[in-house]
C-alpha cells in the first residue's frame, strides 16, 4: 500500500487495475513498462484482459475506456510506447512486436470514439513470420524513429545483434539491418548466452539529436528552376527532414558503446557504418562497471549519454569530438565488414564521464548487496530531468549541465565553457523495498503530466499520482568571454553571490524521503518499525530540518541587516533631499546673478562699439573701406563727364537733324509740284535710323537724370 503526502482524489483507472492485476506475476520477471500518456489520456496495459484501459486524468472520476485490440498478442507485452503525434503505441514483448492503431477522439469531452465503452483497435505485428521462424530470437528493445514525419517507424534491437528499421506499411521486410555485433552466429543458444555472459550483446540503444541534413536537388539540372516552381513546400519538408542523419548510440552489455548513423531518406548509403567503441575519458580501472543495462540520450549539443548499470550505478557521459587531438588508436586494420556492415570503426567522437552517481535503491539494511535492472525515462517537460524506475521505487535524477550546454550554443564563438558547474540532484520518489518481512512491489508503469504530475504504476494495479519534486537549482553563472584574463578572488566571489543561490544551495539536500508502498500485508516486528522510524526520521532531520533551520536564520539575519541597510538609506535619502533643497535656491541665486551679469555684459559691449565708432572717425587716415568707396567715386564722375559731353553733341546732332526735317518740309511744301527726289524705301529707312537714334538719346537722357539723381551735382 503507497502513501502520499497529499489528500489527492484517486483515479478511476486505479479501482478497475486493483481488480484485474495480480502483484506475483511482475515479482520475478523481467522490468516492465505498461503505462503512457496521450496529452490528457492516461493508458494502461492489462496481461490479465489482454487489452488497454484509458482514462481522462481530468476530472479524476472519468470514465474508464476499454481499447480491445482486433488480434491480442500471444506473447507477454513487457512494455508500451506511444509514438509523438500519438496515433499508434507499440506493444513490445520478448517474442515480438505489435502497433495499436488509436482510434479518433471528438465529441464533449473528447474520447475515443465518442466514449463508448469498448473500443475495437486495429493491430498490426511487425516482423511476425520471422520471429515465428527463430523461436530463440527476442526483441531486447523497441522505439519509434524520431526521423519519420509520420511517426510510422520501428526500430527494433534483437538478440542477434541486429538493428533493424520497419515501416508500418510493410511489416515483415525491414527497409534497413544493421548488424552491431561482429557475432555472426548468433541464432545459436551456446553462442548467444556465451555472447550475453561476456557481454558482447548490444542491451540498449537510444537516438541523438540529428545531424545537419544533405543537400538535395530536385529534378535535374537543366529545370531545377522551373522545378521550383511546382514543388509542393510541404513535400520539400518531407524530403529535407528524411534526409536528417540521427546517430542511434548502442550499449553493450559490457559497458562499451557504440553509434550508427542511420536516414530514411531515399539517398541513404547502401551499407552502414558502425563508430566504436568509444573511449570513456578519465579511464577508469572497471571500465565504468561490466553490467550496463539501459542507456538514455539527453537531447543537448552535444548530445548527454546516461549509462544505467544493475549495481545502481549512473554514468553521466558527454559526446565530443576528439579530432584536434593525437589518438594512435585510430588503426584502420580494426574495423571488420560483415553483411553489409562495417564494424569496430575508428572514430575521433568520445564520451567523458562528467559524474557518477549511486543510487539507493533499497532501504533495507541487510540489502547492500541488493541489484536490479535499472529503466530510464526521459521527462517530456524537463531535458534537465528524467526518470529511473526498477523492482525497488523510482527516483528523479535533474542534470543541471544540459541547460548549461543549451545556454553555451547561443553564446558567441569565443566564450568559454565553464567546467564547475553544480552537481546533479537526484529524489527518492517511491520506494516498495522499505522492510524485510514485506514483499517487494515492483513498479512497473511511470509517466509524467504537463502539470508537474507523476502518474506511478505498481504491481499490484495502484497508481500513485504525486507532484513531481521540484528542481530547486542554484541559477547557471555567467560565462566568461575569452578576453577575461583576470581571475577573481575567493572574497569577491563571495560578496557577488546571491542571497537567493545562497539559499539554493543551503537547501539542496543529498538524499530525500520517498513515498513508501509494500506488497503484501504480513505482519512486521516491531524493531524492523522502530529501524524504519529512525531512518526517515534522520533523513528528515538532516535533509530537510537542519537546512531549512540554517536557511531560516541566514533569512532572519539577512532581514535584520535589509533593515539596518534601510534605515539608514533612509536617513541618507533626507539629508539628500534638504542638500537638493538648498542647492536648488542656490540654483535660483546663480540664475539671477547670471541675468544680471548678462544684462551688464550687454550694455558693456554696445558702450564698447560707439566708443570704437567715435575713435575710428578721429584717426586721421582713411580706412581700407573709405579708400575704396572713394576709388569707386572717382571713376563714376569720369564716367559722368564722358556721358555728359557725349549727350551735348547728341543734342547737337538731334537740333540739325530738326532743322534739316524743316528745310525740308518746307521744300516739299513749295515745290510739291515736283517728283520727290527719295524712293519709298529710302524714306523708310531713314525713318527706322531716325527713330533708333532717338531711342538711344532717350536712354542716354535716363541714365544721365538716373546719375543726377544718385550723385548731388
Amino acid at each position: 500500500m503507497a502513501s502520499s503526502t497529499e489528500n489527492r482524489q484517486a483515479l478511476s483507472l486505479n479501482s478497475v487495475l486493483l481488480e484485474k492485476y495480480n502483484d506475483i506475476n511482475f515479482r520475478k520477471d523481467s522490468p516492465n513498462h505498461l503505462l503512457c500518456k496521450a496529452d490528457d489520456i492516461l493508458m494502461a496495459w492489462s496481461k490479465e484482459d489482454v487489452c488497454l484501459y484509458a482514462q481522462m486524468v481530468n476530472p479524476p472520476d472519468s470514465h474508464v475506456q476499454t481499447l480491445a485490440l482486433s488480434k491480442p498478442p500471444v506473447w507477454d507485452v513487457k512494455k508500451i510506447v506511444l509514438n509523438s503525434s500519438g496515433s499508434f503505441i507499440a506493444l513490445i514483448g520478448q517474442r515480438g512486436v505489435a502497433v495499436v492503431e488509436l482510434p479518433q477522439r471528438y465529441g464533449t469531452p473528447s474520447l475515443y470514439d465518442r466514449g463508448r465503452e469498448v473500443v475495437m483497435c486495429r493491430v498490426e505485428y511487425i516482423a511476425e513470420r520471422f520471429f515465428s521462424c527463430h523461436p530463440k530470437l527476442e526483441v531486447v528493445s523497441c522505439a519509434w524513429h524520431p526521423g519519420a514525419v509520420d511517426q510510422d517507424y520501428v526500430v527494433i534491437l534483437a538478440s542477434d545483434n541486429y538493428l533493424r528499421i520497419y515501416n508500418l506499411a510493410s511489416q515483415e521486410i525491414p527497409e534497413q539491418a544493421i548488424l552491431v555485433a561482429s557475432n555472426t552466429n548468433v541464432l545459436n543458444t551456446s553462442t548467444c548466452e556465451r555472447a550475453a555472459t561476456l557481454g558482447e550483446s548490444a542491451v540498449d540503444f537510444g537516438f541523438g539529436p540529428p545531424s545537419e541534413q544533405t543537400k538535395k536537388i530536385y529534378g535535374n539540372p537543366v529545370s531545377s528552376r522551373l522545378g521550383e516552381c511546382i514543388i509542393d513546400p510541404e513535400e520539400e519538408f518531407k524530403a529535407e527532414y528524411l534526409a536528417l542523419q540521427w546517430p542511434v548510440f548502442i550499449l553493450y552489455g559490457n559497458g562499451e558503446v557504440c553509434y550508427v548513423n542511420t536516414t530514411l531518406g531515399p539517398n541513404r548509403a547502401p551499407f552502414h557504418s558502425v563508430y566504436g567503441p568509444l573511449t570513456m575519458t578519465p579511464p577508469s580501472e572497471d571500465n565504468y562497471g561490466v553490467d550496463s543495462c539501459s542507456l538514455l540520450v539527453l537531447q543537448s549539443y552535444p548530445p548527454v549519454l546516461v549509462i544505467a548499470t544493475s549495481s545502481g550505478m549512473l554514468h553521466h557521459c558527454i559526446v565530443y569530438d576528439s579530432s584536434n587531438e593525437e589518438d594512435e588508436s585510430l588503426n584502420p586494420s580494426r574495423s571488420l565488414a560483415v553483411n553489409g556492415s562495417q564494424l569496430s570503426l575508428p572514430t575521433s567522437t568520445r564520451l567523458h564521464v562528467y559524474e557518477r552517481v549511486e543510487l539507493e535503491l533499497s532501504l533495507r539494511p541487510d540489502d547492500e548487496a541488493f541489484a536490479c535492472p535499472l529503466s530510464l525515462l526521459a521527462d517530456p517537460y524537463s531535458l534537465t530531468r528524467y526518470w529511473v524506475t526498477h523492482e525497488a521505487g523510482v527516483h528523479g535524477v535533474t542534470f543541471p549541465l544540459v541547460e548549461h550546454l543549451l545556454q553555451h550554443i547561443e553564446l558567441a564563438e569565443d566564450a568559454l565553457f565553464m567546467s564547475n558547474e553544480s552537481q546533479c540532484i537526484v529524489d527518492h520518489i517511491v520506494c516498495t523495498r522499505s522492510m524485510s518481512s514485506a514483499e517487494p512491489l515492483p513498479v512497473i508503469g511511470l509517466v509524467g503530466g504537463s502539470n508537474s504530475e507523476l502518474y506511478v504504476l505498481l504491481a499490484s494495479g495502484s497508481i500513485i499520482s504525486l507532484r513531481c519534486p521540484s528542481t530547486f537549482l542554484p541559477q547557471m553563472t555567467a560565462t566568461p568571454s575569452a578576453s577575461t584574463s583576470e581571475s577573481v578572488s575567493p572574497l569577491r566571489k563571495v560578496h557577488i553571490e546571491s542571497f537567493e543561490d545562497h539559499i539554493r544551495t543551503i537547501l539542496h539536500r543529498s538524499s530525500s524521503q520517498p513515498i513508501l508502498a509494500s506488497g503484501s500485508d504480513a505482519p512486521v516486528t516491531g524493531n524492523e518499525y522502530l529501524n524504519l522510524l529512525n531512518r526517515v526520521t534522520e533523513t528528515l532531520r538532516t535533509n530537510y530540518l537542519q537546512p531549512q533551520l540554517i536557511a531560516k536564520e541566514d533569512t532572519r539575519k539577512r532581514s535584520d541587516i535589509l533593515k539596518e541597510q534601510h534605515q539608514r538609506l533612509q536617513l541618507e535619502i533626507g539629508e539628500l533631499h534638504q542638500s537638493k533643497v538648498d542647492l536648488t535656491a542656490k540654483a535660483h541665486d546663480l540664475a539671477e546673478k547670471y541675468e544680471e551679469a548678462n544684462d551688464k555684459n550687454a550694455q558693456l559691449i554696445e558702450r564698447f562699439e560707439r566708443i570704437l565708432t567715435q575713435v575710428m572717425r578721429c584717426f586721421p587716415g582713411l580706412t581700407v573701406a573709405e579708400k575704396n568707396m572713394f576709388n569707386e567715386l572717382e571713376a563714376i564722375h569720369k564716367q559722368t563727364t564722358s556721358l555728359s559731353s557725349q549727350l551735348q553733341q547728341m543734342e547737337e546732332k538731334a537740333k540739325w537733324q530738326t532743322s534739316q526735317m524743316e528745310k525740308l518740309l518746307s521744300n516739299e511744301a513749295t515745290k510739291s509740284h515736283y517728283s520727290p527726289n527719295l524712293s519709298e524705301s529710302q524714306i523708310k529707312a531713314l525713318s527706322q535710323a531716325l527713330g533708333k537714334e532717338g531711342e538711344k538719346i532717350g536712354i542716354l537722357v535716363e541714365r544721365l537724370n538716373q546719375l543726377k539723381h544718385d550723385l548731388p551735382l
